[in-house]
C-alpha cells in the first residue's frame, strides 16, 4: 500500500497524540527516563498545520507547525515571517527509514504556502537522532540552548525556507457546465505537503499545441468524455501557484464549455502519472464553491463573468 502525506485535521488528533506519546516513550527508554506527559492536541493552537504520512488509516510519522511567539512564547506577540516546528515524531517500529525527513519536507512546504520565510525549532540536547536529521535537512544550530519545562536541556535550530525560482509553464482549462449551472471539478492532493485543491480539468500546453489543442488533448485525458461544445474565446487568467514543491507562475487560457443533458459520469482510469494525486471529481453548482471543504482554485468567479458576461454570476449593480 503506498504511503502518502496529508494535511492533518482535528480528527488526526488522537492518532497524533498516539503516536507522539508511542516515539516519545521509545526514545526516552533507551535514556533510561521517564517518558514525557503529552495534554491536549497541538492543532488546537492558535495558527497550528501539521502533515501526517499515512498507509492506508494508519499514521506513520508527522509534523506540526504554527506561528512562532516572541521570547520563547512567554510573550503572545508572533514573530512575522517565522514558523515554530513543534513536533517531529516516526512511529518507532519505523525508525531508520526516513520518514521523518519526508514529513518535516512537507511541512516546509505547508509553510512556505502559508506565507512563512523561515522556521525553528527546539529538540533535546539528548536526541542526536533528530540533531542528525536536522543537520541533514539543511537546518543550523543557532547557537542557543536552554532549559525546558521539564528540566532538560534543548538544542535551538533555525532555517531558512527554500524558494524555488518560478517556472513558466503555460496552461489550458475548460470550465465545463452541464444543464444545471454546475462546474466539473477536479479534486487533487499534493504529493509533496499533502495540500488538497479543486481545480477545472486542464494542463500544460506542450510544443507545437495551441491553447484550444490543450485543452482537448487534457479534457480527454482527465475526464475520458466527449468535449463539449465551446462557444467562447478563452480568457487569459494569471497563475502563482506551489505544485510538488515547484512555483509555477504562468498564464492559463481558460474555455468555457456546455454539456448537454445526460450522463456526467467521469471514467475512473486516469493517466498512472495522475492517479495517486487525484482524489475525485465532483459536479458543483457554480453558487456553492465556496462551500467545498477544500479551496478551488483559481477563484472562478470572476473567470464566469469574463467568459459569459449575461450569465447569473454576473454582478448586479446597485
Amino acid at each position: 500500500m503506498a504511503v502518502i502525506v496529508k494535511e492533518l485535521t482535528d480528527d488526526d488528533a488522537g492518532a497524533l497524540g498516539s503516536l507522539w506519546q508511542a516515539a516519545n516513550a521509545a526514545r526516552r527508554a533507551r535514556l533510561g527516563a521517564t517518558p514525557l506527559d503529552h495534554s491536549g492536541s497541538v492543532l488546537e493552537r492558535p495558527g497550528a498545520f501539521g502533515v501526517g504520512l499515512f498507509e492506508g488509516e494508519r499514521m506513520l510519522a508527522l509534523a506540526v507547525g504554527m506561528p512562532a511567539l516572541a521570547d520563547d512564547a512567554r510573550s503572545g506577540c508572533n514573530i512575522p515571517g517565522l514558523a515554530h516546528i513543534s513536533s517531529v515524531a516516526t512511529h518507532p517500529d519505523l525508525w531508520g527509514r526516513g520518514l521523518a525527513a519526508r514529513c518535516l519536507r512537507a511541512l516546509m512546504g505547508q509553510a512556505t504556502r502559508r506565507g512563512y520565510a523561515r522556521a525553528q525549532l527546539f529538540t533535546h540536547f539528548t536526541n542526536v537522532g533528530a540533531q542528525r536529521l536536522y543537520d541533514r535537512e539543511g537546518w543550523q544550530r543557532s547557537g542557543r540552548r536552554r532549559t525546558d519545562d521539564n528540566g532538560e536541556e534543548i538544542v535551538h535550530f533555525v532555517r531558512e525556507l527554500p524558494v524555488p525560482a518560478p517556472h513558466y509553464r503555460p496552461a489550458a482549462r475548460l470550465l465545463c457546465l452541464d444543464d444545471r449551472e454546475r462546474l466539473l471539478l477536479l479534486h487533487w492532493r499534493d504529493p509533496l505537503d499533502g495540500h488538497q485543491l479543486w481545480e477545472p480539468p486542464g494542463g500544460g500546453i506542450e510544443g507545437g499545441e495551441t491553447a484550444d489543442d490543450a485543452v482537448r488533448r487534457e479534457w480527454d485525458e482527465e475526464t475520458g468524455m466527449a468535449v463539449p461544445e465551446m462557444n467562447s474565446e478563452p480568457t487569459r487568467v494569471a497563475r502563482d501557484v506551489w505544485w510538488n514543491g515547484t512555483r509555477i507562475v504562468t498564464d492559463e487560457y481558460f474555455f468555457l464549455g456546455r454539456r448537454r443533458a445526460g450522463d456526467t459520469s467521469v471514467p475512473t482510469d486516469l493517466p498512472e502519472a495522475d492517479a495517486p494525486a487525484q482524489l475525485g471529481h465532483a459536479w458543483v453548482h457554480w453558487a456553492e464553491l465556496e462551500r467545498l471543504d477544500d479551496p478551488v482554485e483559481p477563484d472562478l468567479a470572476p473567470v464566469l463573468r469574463r467568459l459569459a458576461p449575461e450569465g447569473p454570476w454576473a454582478e448586479k449593480s446597485a
